[in-house]
């Protein structure tokens, strides 16, 4: 599956929003994507998943130019001014939020046992804006492929909230082992600083997509059974030996 903009613009009330800009990215799929810190981001984010149409160029999934299926497929995640959660809330009440817009049940004791298995148990009674980065950032992307029809996912400006870069696109990197297509948006500093060939935004010439290698399947674990019973067993079966020779009395 790949989702491609051509020559995406979008013209903002006073100024272009967002100057024409070409992406592509498929299954297994990482592209950074760069520019200077504004609605640029935003503008672009919502084209590509159809939840603003652009002035200019065209989005596709697999040729398919629907904002319906591009809303259902591609997911924003932590959008300023858009999905970014209100950074007041508890981390408790944000998920359960999400895991109901998911479809999933999203009860206490749900939302609960969801942070227990994403080792975030402790995180349940802090405000939203007191989460590291990187775990602001991971919890907020697996709550949206939560939802089984995404395919393909922008992580919008993580770095605006400081915190280390690596730790936001070892996250990006995760998501594209599984499978999905991701863009992640940043400044031009964020990627210097992580040593990564970035698209830009404003460009229509780019650099191609980091290819990222699947998980590896695991096999699963077979128990090992105990097996000194029955060595002692076969021992105490076995006849006496004395000097060397079977007791034959």
């Amino acid at each position: 599956m790949e989702l491609k903009a051509h020559a995406i613009s979008v013209q903002g009330p006073h100024a272009p929003m967002l100057h024409a800009t070409s992406i592509s990215v498929s299954d297994h799929q990482l592209v950074l994507l760069t520019g200077y810190p504004g609605p640029g981001h935003v503008a672009l984010a919502l084209g590509l998943s159809g939840r603003l149409k652009p002035n200019g160029g065209d989005v596709q999934l697999d040729g398919d130019t629907s904002g319906r299926v591009l809303r259902q497929r591609v997911a924003v995640v932590d959008t300023p001014g858009i999905t970014e959660p209100d950074d007041a809330l508890p981390v408790r009440t944000v998920v359960g939020e999400e895991l109901a817009i998911a479809g999933h049940k999203a009860g206490r004791k749900a939302v609960d046992a969801w942070l227990a298995e994403h080792d975030w148990a402790e995180f349940a009674e802090r405000r939203f804006e007191h989460l590291p980065v990187g775990v602001r950032t991971e919890m907020l992307a697996e709550l949206t492929v939560a939802r089984p029809e995404v395919k393909f996912v922008i992580l919008t400006m993580p770095d605006r909230l400081g915190g280390d870069p690596h730790e936001w696109y070892a996250v990006g990197r995760e998501l594209a082992s599984r499978g999905y297509g991701v863009v992640i948006t940043c400044a031009d500093a964020s990627a210097r600083l992580l040593g990564v060939e970035a698209a830009q935004l404003g460009s229509v010439s780019q650099p191609d997509p980091v290819q990222v290698e699947a998980v590896a399947p695991v096999d699963p674990v077979v128990p090992i059974e105990d097996e000194e019973p029955a060595a002692e067993e076969a021992e105490t079966e076995e006849e006496p030996v004395v000097d060397g020779k079977k007791d034959e009395a």
